[in-house]
């Protein structure tokens, strides 16, 4: 049984320690690993929800994702950039598929080798 000191002393740690996984969050961050046929380029999009990669209109299939450097998943609608940094993926037909948004350390490293 916890007395008041105890309990007062068990509820300041408790925050204590809420507070330092909040101030370490970028800490914890998980590393992304992108697909072997993974691209990079520019991405901009138009006032119509268009997507321009390195300054061509690109097609996208219906079923897009579009993950933020958080790696939430964004609509296209809600994307509003100009040349900002992504890996993507086409299909056969030469369709995004998806698409991840990246972070400053993430552009500066290779992409993935293929076998």
């Amino acid at each position: 049984m916890l007395n008041g000191k105890s309990l007062g002393l068990f509820l300041i740690g408790g925050v204590l320690a809420f507070f330092s996984l909040i101030l370490n969050a970028d800490a914890m961050q998980m590393e992304r690993n992108f697909p072997v046929d993974v691209k990079r380029g520019k991405l901009s999009t138009t006032p119509l929800a268009e997507l321009v990669i390195d300054g061509k209109l690109r097609l996208h299939t219906p079923a897009l994702r579009i993950y933020s450097e958080d790696n939430l998943t964004l609509t296209i609608a809600s994307v509003d950039v100009r040349n900002i940094m992504i890996n993507y993926v086409e299909n056969e037909f030469g369709e995004i598929q998806r698409i991840w948004v990246l972070t400053a350390e993430e552009a500066r490293q290779p992409l993935p080798k293929k076998n």
